[in-house]
């Protein structure tokens, strides 16, 4: 794993679809370290934080999570730092805290609709052994929108409307903006589908923010108007 410069405040990894991983942000400021999302589990983690001691900076003081997803979450207890997280998101923490882990707990929940065949298939990849998964809830909650003064940098964290969970938050630092999966569809069978409504009103949102370059979740960075042209052509 590798941390790429987007600015010289603001830096990624690459996202690995071999067990759903994402990309994973850093914000180097003058007095704190960011890292955006916490990944989807402790390996995950200590590559990341490999990485970043790689090019020589500090580790992280905080985790700002866009999403209650797996992949996005399921690292939290390794980051061993204060997680951020939106209220919305707080509360499917608490409720995937509750969560077992048994095979028949598994198909449950794959019968029910709560978990999607495509997290399941991707779960069992990262995560050989499930008695290893700890699902972690946030240290710090916020609703709405919260700053963080870095040093240097700020970072804005804000609920935005969109198309993939009614949780998703955005992190916008350095004119670069932290999408998290704020931008994806949702898995529905084999396809993967996006609700129009849901998807006009996030790129008016994405419009109205001040922004030059894009982070995304699980594909390579983006303009902002390369962006907002993919998300048009889609509705």
């Amino acid at each position: 794993m590798k941390l790429n410069m987007l600015t010289p405040y603001v830096y990624y990894t690459e996202h690995d679809s071999t067990t759903d991983r994402p990309c994973l942000g850093y914000v180097k400021g003058e007095r704190y370290a960011l890292m955006l999302d916490a990944g989807n589990s402790a390996s995950h983690v200590k590559q990341f934080y490999q990485a970043v001691q790689e090019q020589g900076f500090v580790l992280p003081t905080f985790c700002a999570i866009t999403h209650s997803h797996w992949d996005h979450t399921f690292g939290m207890a390794a980051t061993g730092i204060a997680c951020i997280a939106s209220i919305q998101t707080q509360q499917k923490l608490e409720q995937m805290a509750t969560w077992k882990w048994a095979e028949c707990d598994m198909q449950n929940r794959l019968q029910t609709g709560e978990e999607s065949p495509f997290c399941d298939t991707h779960i069992r990849l990262e995560y050989p052994d499930r008695t290893e998964i700890q699902v972690k809830p946030a240290d710090i909650v916020f609703e709405n929108r919260l700053s963080l003064d870095l040093g240097g940098i700020w970072a804005e964290i804000f609920h935005v409307i969109s198309p993939h969970t009614a949780d998703s938050v955005v992190i916008l630092v350095d004119d670069v903006l932290f999408l998290g999966d704020s931008y994806c569809s949702v898995p529905v069978g084999d396809d993967w589908i996006y609700d129009k409504r849901l998807l006009r009103l996030y790129i008016q949102a994405l419009k109205d923010i001040d922004f030059a370059q894009c982070i995304k979740g699980h594909h390579p960075p983006q303009t902002k108007a390369a962006l907002l042209q993919e998300l048009e052509a889609a509705l």
